[in-house]
């Protein structure tokens, strides 16, 4: 029984120390940002993509960074400015396929921005890619319009 609380004593302060802090940013995915994640992924398994296609938080963060960009004026709302964000993305995971959409509207109905969304040049094509990953993220200026960006990719499992 001594030996067993001696091995406790040292093990648990063992134990404490050596865990790994999380250093990883909090990514928070918005209400908003799921609902239209959900509209995008209905849309794929009602034109027949049935694969795997999933919310990913660390796209979700580097589309939400690239929304508050567009939102805030730092960049153009095109595509143009992206590659740093799936720079980022890369340097940590094997993605391939890289496809993205963004836009900028008033209304706040994941139905009706899926509908925008559509009617982008290239818009249908780009949400049927052959990719298993998403992240949504929106951002609003001071009047009111939402900067909705849409990364999408494919990574193998």
């Amino acid at each position: 029984m001594k030996k067993l609380r001696l091995i406790l004593i040292l093990i648990i302060p063992l134990s404490l120390f050596s865990c790994k802090k999380d250093t990883g940013p909090y990514i928070k995915i918005k209400n908003i940002e799921n609902l239209i994640y959900e509209a995008i992924r209905d849309f794929r398994v009602d034109e027949g993509e049935d694969g795997p296609f999933v919310h990913q938080y660390f796209v979700v963060g580097e589309a939400q960074v690239y929304s508050y960009k567009m939102a805030n004026e730092v960049v153009e709302v095109d595509t143009d400015g992206l590659d740093v964000h799936w720079d980022a993305l890369l340097e940590k995971y094997s993605f391939y396929n890289l496809n993205a959409l963004v836009l900028k509207t008033t209304s706040t109905n994941e139905d009706v921005i899926l509908d925008e969304l559509l009617q982008l040049p290239e818009g249908e094509a780009t949400l049927l890619e052959d990719v298993t990953q998403c992240g949504v993220g929106v951002e609003s200026d001071t009047e009111g319009n939402l900067y909705i960006t849409i990364l999408l990719a494919k990574a193998d499992s």
